[in-house]
C-alpha cells in the first residue's frame, strides 16, 4: 500500500490459506510486487508458507561452502538459494552477532533483486524474478532441484543477463519452484546422490531415530575397524524423531544401535525405528532387535563427485514466527540452543543444539536441565575435531530450562 516493489519475508509457518494466497497473488499479479520468503528450517520436505505460494520466491539456505544447510526445507517450491549460515548482522548498541536460518538467506535474494532492478527499472517484477533464477550458480544435482531450487543467487550474472536480453522477454505462468521456469533447466529431483559438502576422504552420514516410550535407553555409534568411535548419539527424548548429520571418514564402516533395556525400539513399548544413509543412499533401517543391531556402511558406497575439502554444513537457529527475530548466536561464546514456539498440536518445544568442536572434542559436553536440575537432554563423547555436531530435540512445554556447556580442561571451545 505504501508503494514497495519488493517484500522480503523472514517468517513462516502454518498451512495453506486460500485467502492469504489470493492476497499475495494480488500483490504479485496486479500490483507488480516481487515477493520473497524463507523456505523454512524444519529440515524436511514440508511446505512452509508464505514461501510455498506460487507467487512467492522460496529461498533455501547454504553455508559458505555453498552446501545446503541441513535445517533448510527441501521441496518442489524451493526456487533459489542464498547464504544463511553464520551470517553476521548488526544489533543495537553497536553490537554484532552471527545468525543462521533461511530468514538470513531471504534478505540476500531481496537485496540482489533490488540492486538489479535499480539498473533495469523498466523490467517487471516477473522479469526480475526470472532473471534471478536464470542466472543462478547451479548447485547440487544438475539443473533445478528440491534442495537448492535453480541455484545460488548471483547479482553479477543477473545484471549481465538483463544487460544482454533487456526487459522485453516473456515469462511463464506463476507456479513457483522449479516449474516457475521449465525451460531454465531439467525437472526437479530429490536430494543429490552424493553429498557435496564432505572432503574426498569423508562421506556424508545421516541417521534418523524415532524413539519409543523410553528414548533415553537408545544410543548409537559409528566406529572404524579398530573399534574406535567416530561419532555417537544418545540421551534422546521419548516418542520423538531425531535426525543428525555428519561427515565421517571413509573407513568408518560400522553403525551400531543399542537399547539399554535389551528390548529394541519396537514394538513392545512404542513404535521406534531408525534409518541410516551414506551420501543420501539408505544403508539400512529397522527397529526390532534385542540389545543391539549393526549396519555395514562400507558396502558398495557410491563415490562422490570430486569437490574441494570442506566442513559439514552447520545448522543453526531456524526461522521464527512473524514479528520475531531469529535467535542470535553469540560469538565466540558456545553455541546455545534455539527454542521455537510450539504448535498447538505439538506438546513439546523444538530445540536444536549445534556444537563446533575444537582440537580436543572429548573435553566438551553439554546439557539442558529443568529448574529442578533434572537433565532433559545432553551431549558428550565427541571424537571428531573441528566439526559441527547438530542435535535436534523436543522438550516438554511449560518448564524453565537451562543450557550448560562444559569444557573438562577449563579453556572453553574457542579460540
Amino acid at each position: 500500500d505504501e508503494g514497495a516493489k519488493i517484500i522480503s519475508m523472514s517468517l513462516g509457518g502454518g498451512g495453506f490459506s486460500t485467502t492469504t494466497n489470493e492476497t499475495f497473488s494480488g500483490y504479485y499479479e496486479e500490483e507488480g510486487v516481487l515477493l520473497i520468503a524463507a523456505a523454512g528450517n524444519d529440515g524436511n520436505s514440508a511446505y512452509n508458507y508464505p514461501a510455498s505460494y506460487g507467487s512467492v520466491m522460496s529461498v533455501a539456505a547454504v553455508d559458505n561452502n555453498k552446501v545446503k544447510a541441513s535445517f533448510s526445507q527441501f521441496n518442489d517450491q524451493v526456487e533459489i538459494a542464498a547464504p544463511g549460515v553464520l551470517v553476521e548482522s548488526t544489533l543495537p548498541n553497536n553490537q554484532y552477532a552471527a545468525w543462521s536460518g533461511t530468514s538470513m538467506a531471504t534478505p540476500h535474494v531481496a537485496g540482489v533483486a533490488a540492486l538489479v532492478w535499480s539498473h533495469f527499472p523498466d523490467c517487471t517484477n516477473k522479469q526480475i524474478r526470472e532473471a534471478l533464477i536464470k542466472s543462478t550458480q547451479d548447485l547440487g544435482v544438475q539443473g533445478c532441484d528440491n534442495d537448492y531450487g535453480f541455484g545460488l543467487v548471483d547479482a553479477q550474472a543477473a545484471y549481465q543477463y538483463l544487460k544482454t536480453n533487456g526487459c522485453g522477454f516473456s515469462v511463464g505462468e506463476t507456479v513457483g519452484g522449479c516449474n516457475q521456469c521449465p525451460e531454465c533447466s531439467s525437472a526437479p529431483t530429490s536430494s543429490p546422490v552424493a553429498f557435496p559438502g564432505c572432503p574426498d576422504n569423508e562421506r556424508y552420514f545421516k541417521v534418523s531415530i524415532t524413539t519409543d516410550n523410553y528414548g533415553s535407553e537408545t544410543s548409537w555409534r559409528v566406529t572404524k575397524e579398530n573399534g574406535q568411535d567416530q561419532i555417537t548419539g544418545g540421551n534422546y527424548a521419548s516418542n520423538r524423531a531425531h535426525t543428525e548429520r555428519y561427515c565421517i571418514p571413509n573407513d568408518a564402516c560400522t553403525f551400531e544401535i543399542s537399547d539399554e533395556y535389551g528390548d529394541g525400539m519396537c514394538c513392545n513399548f512404542g513404535n521406534g525405528s531408525y534409518e541410516v544413509w551414506i551420501n543420501n543412499v539408505s544403508k539400512g533401517s529397522g527397529g526390532t532387535f534385542d540389545s543391539s543391531a549393526t549396519i555395514d556402511l562400507c558396502d558398495t558406497i557410491p563415490t562422490p563427485a570430486p569437490v574441494a575439502p570442506v566442513t559439514p554444513a552447520p545448522t543453526l537457529p531456524p526461522t521464527l514466527p512473524p514479528t520475531m527475530s531469529p535467535t542470535p548466536l553469540p560469538t565466540p561464546a558456545p553455541v546455545a540452543p534455539t527454542i521455537l514456539a510450539p504448535t498447538l498440536s505439538d506438546p513439546c518445544v523444538n530445540v536444536q543444539v549445534s556444537i563446533g568442536t575444537d582440537d580436543y572434542p572429548d573435553e566438551t559436553e553439554w546439557s539442558i536441565t529443568d529448574k529442578e536440575g533434572t537433565v532433559i537432554v545432553s551431549g558428550n563423547g565427541y571424537t571428531t575435531r573441528n566439526v559441527e555436531h547438530i542435535k535436534d530435540e523436543c522438550v516438554p512445554t511449560g518448564r524453565i530450562y537451562t543450557f550448560t556447556v562444559l569444557d573438562a580442561y577449563g579453556d572453553g571451545i574457542c579460540c
